[in-house]
């Protein structure tokens, strides 16, 4: 039944009656109906809230976004600026590091070759010491064998001097020590020391 009623009143609706020009008490009657219904307060009350949030609030919540985006690019341009100021610190920082390792590589080398230098030096030094204390040690033995010799030479000629007194003595025989032998014996004795 209640498809036979919808069926109904959709075929009237869908039947158009040609309506005759509406008097005044009619337009005053669809005026009236239209200041009662809740439709058309509701349609104003939305237009009026619209008008007074475009007039009033809308500037205020834009001004709001406004000032919270250039807040915003003003921080992103200040991060942007301390970005751009630590990258140049760092570059700074890495280039004053390369220059210390470099500084410090030279100072290594340096300190190699003065090591070597040393080293070929003190080897040099103590060669000549050691060649210093060879020439000195021969030359102590040189004066050792001298000494030697000397003392030899020395105990050679008085044997040899006193084995001449003997054989003079003994060819003279028993007669006394001529001066003049005596003295011969010991300009000999001289020359040779």
């Amino acid at each position: 039944m209640k498809h036979a009623a919808a069926a109904t009143s959709h075929t009237a609706a869908a039947q158009v009656v040609p309506v005759a020009a509406e008097t005044p008490a009619e337009v005053h009657g669809t005026l009236y109906m239209i200041a009662h219904n809740a439709d058309t307060w509701i349609a104003v009350s939305f237009l009026i809230f619209f008008a007074v949030f475009a007039k009033f609030v809308w500037p205020k919540i834009a001004k709001s976004l406004d000032d919270r985006s250039d807040k915003i690019r003003d921080q992103l341009e200040q991060a942007s600026r301390l970005r751009a100021e630590a990258e140049a610190l760092l570059a700074s920082y890495q280039a004053k590091q390369q220059e210390m390792l470099k500084e410090s590589e030279a100072i290594i080398a340096h300190a190699q070759r003065d090591a070597a230098e040393l080293q070929a030096r003190a080897v040099e030094d103590l060669k000549q010491s050691l060649d210093r204390r060879a020439q000195q040690a021969k030359e102590k033995i040189a004066r050792a064998e001298a000494e030697a010799v000397a003392h030899i030479r020395t105990r050679i000629i008085e044997s040899a001097t006193e084995t001449a007194r003997g054989l003079v003595a003994s060819k003279l025989q028993g007669g006394a020590e001529d001066p003049a032998i005596a003295h011969a014996i010991q300009a000999i004795e001289q020359q040779i020391h």
